[in-house]
């Protein structure tokens, strides 16, 4: 069963579009773009496009290299936008530039847990992990909405994550940590990676490695979920060698998988904490 991720995320948008319009208020979400990358600015149009649908205005702060270049410059900038009251949730789209990659989680820790949509602060991943935050990570709501509405067990299988990054393998990690479900974790550079590989029921890749995994690798039956993007000759690709499809049991696309729910569950995400906020501002509990 090959997944149409764009048709759940669309399902999932006439239940937001009723909230917002339930709930009767203007609601902002402002996206920090830091540089030019290709594959960001693709991201960032799908968002504002998704939002714009749901009605929830999608804001482009775009800072100016001198700004994003000097530390104390760039987290006043973003401390700025975070205290701001119009904005009620606050995103950093990843990657950042080499130049301040190493920087990524000290800056992602200046947005509070109350406005983290993506859960990337230190903050809002520690609630997460503890089972304290109300919302989940976007791409794990997105694997786990896809789960339930295909009533794929996880108890008693062997699992296999593909990848540490912070948008995939470690919150998918976390997930399953919480569950008390049992995992393995692989690298692109892990010496057993074929072995493990071999005797996994579900697959979870993240790595961002176009055709990592092929079709001889993976059991027949296998849940393959890439959450894995890298874009080949102006082509977003998944970790996952498309052919894989025809050994398993569900497999998730790239483009169109993961992808266009991962969007959906961000803006689920974002009601909620704009929801949280609007009672905390109003003295309601």
């Amino acid at each position: 069963m090959i997944i149409d991720g764009k048709n759940l995320a669309e399902e999932i948008k006439e239940e937001l579009k009723k909230e917002i319009s339930a709930a009767g208020k203007k609601l902002k979400l402002a996206v920090i773009y830091i540089g030019e990358n290709p594959a960001s600015a693709s991201f960032i149009k799908r968002k504002q496009a998704y939002g714009a649908e749901i009605g929830i205005e999608v804001e482009i702060k775009k800072p100016k290299e001198e700004i994003w270049k000097s530390r104390a410059g760039l987290r006043d900038y973003l401390s700025k936008i975070t205290h701001d009251k119009k904005n009620n949730g606050v995103i950093i789209q990843l990657p950042l530039p080499e130049e301040i990659k190493s920087r990524t989680q000290y800056l992602l820790d200046a947005i509070p847990a109350d406005k983290d949509v993506d859960v990337l602060s230190s903050e809002a991943v520690g609630k997460f992990a503890s089972a304290r935050f109300s919302i989940t990570p976007p791409v794990v709501g997105a694997i786990k909405h896809i789960f339930e509405k295909n009533k794929i067990e996880l108890a008693g299988k062997n699992i296999v994550i593909v990848g540490e990054g912070v948008l995939v393998g470690k919150p998918v990690a976390l997930w399953f940590l919480s569950r008390r479900l049992p995992f393995t974790i692989l690298t692109t550079k892990s010496p057993n990676f074929s072995e493990v590989m071999a005797g996994a029921d579900i697959v979870i890749s993240g790595a961002g490695k176009s055709g990592l995994i092929k079709k001889g690798m993976v059991k027949n039956g296998v849940v393959a979920i890439d959450a894995g993007t890298s874009s080949e000759s102006g082509q977003l690709k998944g970790d996952f060698d498309p052919v894989v499809s025809e050994k398993a049991s569900l497999f998730t696309p790239v483009p169109g998988g993961i992808g266009p729910l991962t969007v959906a569950m961000l803006f689920k995400n974002f009601i909620v904490l704009s929801q949280k906020t609007k009672h905390r501002v109003s003295g309601k509990h």
